[in-house]
């Protein structure tokens, strides 16, 4: 049996905000809270995110705008997506997102993962503004470090400058 009964129900109130590279970030349902099945993170980004290309190595990612408008790119091609849509990225191909204008997005993983991606990599944070500069190099380095323990590859540079 799964272990996975029960609805899990994302919160708002108590959750902790992480900046995470240049977002807030908050895990709104954790992968423990599903037996590991899924996971979802609301993310705020700043106008011009753009996270390097990688690749989920065992999950399937899906963005659903809430907010704004981001391009989804793959190896292939991009895709536009606008407040309402969604788009789902396969595991094993190589993409990233570039936040065309400040948006939210929630990220759902499966099997879950990158719930724990956000808090090991971002920050706790009081302030909950919406970051306005591009991530430090410190955030990058995290992520360049840590990406490999989370069955993340990085597999080049973002898909435009910052």
């Amino acid at each position: 049996m799964s272990g996975f009964t029960e609805p899990a129900v994302g919160r708002r109130d108590g959750t902790i905000p992480y900046r995470f590279l240049d977002t807030l970030s908050y895990v709104r349902v954790a992968g423990d809270e599903t037996n590991g099945r899924c996971s979802v993170v609301e993310m705020h980004l700043r106008g011009g995110h753009a996270p390097p290309m990688h690749v989920h190595g065992n999950a399937d990612e899906t963005l659903h705008v809430l907010e704004g408008a981001v391009t989804a790119h793959t190896a292939e091609s991009t895709h536009s997506v606008t407040a309402g849509g969604t788009v789902v990225l396969p595991q094993g191909e190589k993409h990233s997102l570039v936040a065309d204008e400040q948006s939210v997005v929630l990220a759902s993983t499966t099997p879950a993962g990158f719930d724990e991606f956000v808090t090991a990599v971002g920050e706790p944070v009081s302030d909950e503004a919406v970051p306005t500069e591009p991530p430090s190099e410190e955030a990058i380095g995290r992520v360049n470090d840590l990406a490999a323990d989370h069955d993340i590859e990085i597999v080049g540079p973002p898909p435009v400058g910052p």
